[in-house]
C-alpha cells in the first residue's frame, strides 16, 4: 500500500531540503517543478501554446522558453499569470496523474508529491496528508534576496502571486517549522516518519 503525502510550502521556505531528506529516508518524489519544466520544454505543446498567446520574443535564441523574462511579465500582471496557468496547469495535472499512477503499481511505501502550488492545484485529492514547510515572510524575502538576487519589491511580488504560506499551513495536515537550524527542522520530519511507521 502506497501513503501519498502532499508536500507545499511558500517559495525560499525549504520545501526542496524537507524534499531531499524524505528521499534519503526512502520516498519516491513527484517534483512538480521538474514537471513543470517538462511541460513547456522545446517543441512541447505547452511551449507552442505559450508562443501563441504571448509571442515568440519569449523564446530564447535556441527555441526554449525564457524562463526569466516570461516570469518578469507573468509576476507583473496576474491577468498574464492566469493566462499562463490556464496553458501549463492541464498539462502538469494529466502528467501529474501519469506518474502518480505509475509509483503506485511499483508499490513504493512512501510518494511524496513536492508541488508549491498544491493547494492552488487542487491536488491535496491525490494525498493521504498534506505537508506544510512554514518560515515567517520576512525570513523568506531574506533568502529569495540572497538566493536568487531579487530586490524586495521582485521577492514580495513572487510571494503575492502565490497563496500566503500562513493560509497554505492552515489547510495542511502536519506543519514543520522550518525558521531555525536545518537539523531541527529535519528532527521534526524524522518524528512525523518514526510516528507514521513510514521509516
Amino acid at each position: 500500500m502506497t501513503y501519498i503525502l502532499g508536500l507545499t510550502g511558500g517559495i525560499a521556505s525549504g520545501k526542496s531540503t524537507v524534499s531531499r531528506f524524505l528521499r534519503e529516508k526512502g520516498a519516491r518524489i513527484i517534483d512538480g517543478d521538474v514537471v513543470a519544466r517538462e511541460v513547456v520544454q522545446k517543441n512541447s505543446i505547452g511551449l507552442n501554446e505559450i508562443v501563441k498567446i504571448f509571442g515568440e520574443n519569449y523564446l530564447t535564441s535556441t527555441g526554449e522558453l525564457n524562463r526569466k523574462k516570461l516570469g518578469s511579465l507573468v509576476f507583473n500582471d496576474k491577468s498574464k499569470l492566469k493566462q499562463l496557468t490556464d496553458i501549463t496547469g492541464p498539462l502538469i495535472h494529466k502528467q501529474i496523474e501519469n506518474l502518480v499512477a505509475e509509483a503506485k503499481k511499483t508499490n513504493c511505501r512512501l510518494l511524496v508529491l513536492d508541488i508549491p502550488l498544491l493547494f492552488e492545484g487542487n491536488y491535496q485529492k491525490y494525498c493521504d496528508s498534506v505537508m506544510c514547510v512554514w518560515i515567517p515572510q520576512k525570513l523568506q524575502i531574506e533568502r529569495m534576496m540572497a538566493r536568487n538576487g531579487y530586490t524586495e519589491k521582485q521577492a514580495q511580488q513572487r510571494i503575492l502571486s502565490q497563496m500566503s504560506n500562513d493560509e497554505r499551513c492552515s489547510l495542511a495536515d502536519v506543519l514543520i517549522d522550518n525558521s531555525k537550524q536545518v537539523e531541527e527542522t529535519l528532527e521534526q520530519v524524522l518524528k512525523w516518519l518514526e510516528t507514521m511507521d513510514l521509516v
